[in-house]
């Protein structure tokens, strides 16, 4: 009967660490495929609407740029307004779709934007770089339309505009096309 006894104690001992083994494994794997499913977003999600409708706005933008080059006067304004409010409806439009995207919010975002507060830089919690930068567009827009209609402009105030306008149209341009990864 003792021989029964340690053959049965043997075997216990020798299932003990088969038994834990494939216990820990299939906790490995659990957790592996766990992991697998989660994401970590740190931007929204990729827009062909957005890339597209900029892509049309920044042309039409280039091309009023270039019909103007040579500078107006107020007198002519009204032949221009139509465009002028055109481009704005269209860069207004751009910046509500950017925003309407979701912000994704998790503590990588979280720590990224205590990082950006503590220099005094501005945090991602509030805008899209592109929506940012639509809204600056806008803003450019709305201010060269004011001049235009009070004074005329000058070839190197419409300068000064275009090279404003571009710095934020390939910023919002970039943005949004890296979304595409």
């Amino acid at each position: 009967m003792d021989l029964n006894k340690n053959e049965i104690l043997s075997n216990t001992i020798k299932m003990k660490p088969i038994k834990h083994l494939f216990l820990k494994n299939t906790l490995l794997l659990f957790c592996v495929l766990l992991l697998a499913n989660c994401k970590t977003y740190l931007a929204p999600s990729y827009n062909q609407t957005i890339i597209d409708k900029s892509t049309e706005a920044t042309t039409e933008t280039f091309l009023f740029l270039a019909e103007i080059a040579g500078g107006t006067n107020e007198e002519s304004f009204s032949r221009r307004e139509n465009t002028y409010n055109s481009l704005i409806s269209k860069f207004e439009t751009l910046n509500l779709l950017a925003k309407a995207r979701p912000i994704p919010s998790n503590k990588t975002t979280e720590h990224i934007n205590n990082l950006l507060a503590e220099r005094n830089s501005p945090t991602s919690s509030s805008d899209y770089p592109s929506a940012f930068a639509f809204n600056r567009i806008v803003e450019n827009l709305v201010k060269m339309k004011e001049k235009d209609q009070s004074s005329g402009l000058s070839p190197i105030v419409i300068e000064t505009f275009k090279g404003e306008i571009k710095i934020f149209l390939d910023q919002a341009v970039t943005y949004e096309s890296f979304l595409k990864r």
